[in-house]
């Protein structure tokens, strides 16, 4: 596994951890695993195999893809955290509301091409 892709699932980890409000502690023992796990994943040095990764995921209430879909090489953890907070929110909504969002994406798109 390359160095960035480990970084960015570090990352991704992280930011589902915070937004939780878990701490790296609370997350390795719901997991069985020891705090120096959790932090050596969430600081790229390490890679979680698919066990953990999907014990990690079902803790945080994601799917596993949400680790993986990174469409920039290099994401800034706040980023990261801004990124795992629109599909945390999106994930709540009903079909009406989804649409509406859309729409405010667009206009948001859109006018994002006017800025200097």
């Amino acid at each position: 596994m390359s160095d960035q892709l480990k970084r960015n699932i570090g990352l991704r980890v992280k930011a589902a951890r915070t937004q939780k409000g878990l701490t790296q502690p609370q997350l390795a023992e719901a997991i069985d695993k020891a705090f120096e796990t959790i932090s050596n994943i969430e600081r790229g040095k390490t890679a979680p195999n698919f066990s953990t990764l999907a014990d990690i995921a079902a803790v945080l209430g994601l799917p596993m893809r949400e680790f993986f879909d990174v469409d920039e090489a290099d994401v800034s953890d706040a980023r990261q955290r801004l990124l795992m907070q629109v599909n945390a929110m999106i994930s709540d909504m009903d079909d009406r509301h989804l649409n509406l969002l859309l729409k405010l994406g667009q206009v948001l798109q859109e006018d994002q091409g006017k800025l200097p």
